[in-house]
């Protein structure tokens, strides 16, 4: 099962050392992924996903103690020695050394992951399509590559490397969320919906029940999506989970509930100047209202 992957929303530690963790299984490194899960318990016991991903880990490395990479490609095993270290320099150099070794491909799917984490998206993207040339049933390359499309906006692209991805992992919940939110950018939303209620079938965290009320907000079920948004505050009280309520709310010319929602939205916003005039025009609704009577 994947994790919830809301940068907006997710504890952004715990997210760091779960990317952290599956970089190190990709390598075959266990022991070092099965560390960084630990680090992702103590800040979170409860984390249900993370005890569960140990529980498959520890039987990974019961039956293979042998670094996968040490056998395959060493020249990744140094490049995250440097990286811990924080040279970038020798870091990409030696990713770039096993991009000439005979598993090439886990090498560029490492300088894709550099790239990405420098925020050099074009060059990421390019270097995960290398890996696919190289091994073309490496699914996860089809992801990365369909994640950071996502994070360009490049939403028409996302859906073909997520769908082969898919047909190496059907049950990843991870990749229906990621496929239902580059739908829903593209307006497709019966699409976005119904590939949402399969990553909530999968895995029914906070993170896909927002998405499912955002869904729901678009097809214009007012009361469904606020229900959904008020039922995930205690676990998402943000800016937008208000301003969501809110827009609810004066659709269904709740004016009241939508001023306060509105305004709890602007609180914890940073100067919104769309929702500071949506304040002003709900209270001039409100004014003109109480004129009239």
């Amino acid at each position: 099962m994947a994790v919830c992957f809301v940068p907006v929303f997710a504890n952004e530690i715990e997210e760091d050392y779960l990317d952290i963790a599956a970089n190190y299984c990709v390598i075959g490194d266990y022991q070092s992924a099965m560390d960084y899960l630990d680090k992702i318990l103590e800040i979170n016991p409860n984390n249900k996903q993370v005890v569960d991903l140990k529980k498959g880990l520890a039987h990974v490395i019961a039956q293979d103690k042998k670094s996968f990479v040490t056998s395959v490609n060493p020249m990744i095993k140094q490049a995250h020695e440097y990286k811990r270290v924080g040279n970038e320099k020798k870091e990409v150099e030696s990713l770039f050394a096993g991009a000439q070794e005979k598993n090439a491909y886990l090498a560029y799917y490492y300088l894709g992951n550099f790239y990405r984490d420098n925020n050099n998206f074009l060059k990421a993207i390019d270097s995960y399509n290398a890996a696919l040339s190289v091994k073309p049933d490496f699914a996860q390359a089809y992801l990365a590559a369909a994640l950071t499309l996502y994070d360009v906006g490049r939403y028409q692209a996302v859906i073909n490397p997520i769908d082969k991805y898919l047909t190496f992992n059907p049950n990843d919940d991870l990749a229906y969320a990621v496929k239902s939110r580059a739908e829903f950018e593209l307006g497709l939303l019966e699409e976005s919906k119904k590939d949402n209620d399969k990553a909530i079938e999968l895995n029914n965290c906070p993170e896909y029940q927002f998405d499912r009320a955002k869904i729901l907000y678009k097809l214009e079920d007012f009361s469904g999506a606020k229900t959904i948004f008020s039922e995930l505050l205690p676990d998402i009280q943000t800016s937008k989970t208000y301003e969501y309520m809110g827009l609810c709310d004066f659709a269904m010319k709740n004016y009241m509930s939508a001023l306060m929602n509105i305004d709890k939205a602007l609180i914890l916003s940073d100067d919104d100047v769309y929702l500071q005039n949506k304040y002003n025009e709900i209270k001039a609704i409100l004014e003109s209202n109480n004129d009239g009577t």
